[in-house]
């Protein structure tokens, strides 16, 4: 009986840390992407800008 608790715990464990990390990147990428996502808007509506002036 013993075996199995210090199995599930260590499993238990191992899996929060696993979950834990994974979360840590995603939440990095995700902050990445929103940058270059206004960067991008950025860019767009600058080009937009000029195009109005141009005209």
């Amino acid at each position: 009986m013993d075996f199995w608790i210090k199995f599930w715990t260590i499993l238990f464990f191992a899996s929060l840390g696993l979950f834990s990390a994974l979360s840590i990147v995603v939440a990095i990428g995700g902050i990445f992407d929103i940058r270059a996502l206004f960067k991008q808007l950025t860019k767009d509506a600058d080009e937009t800008e000029n195009r109005i002036d141009t005209t």
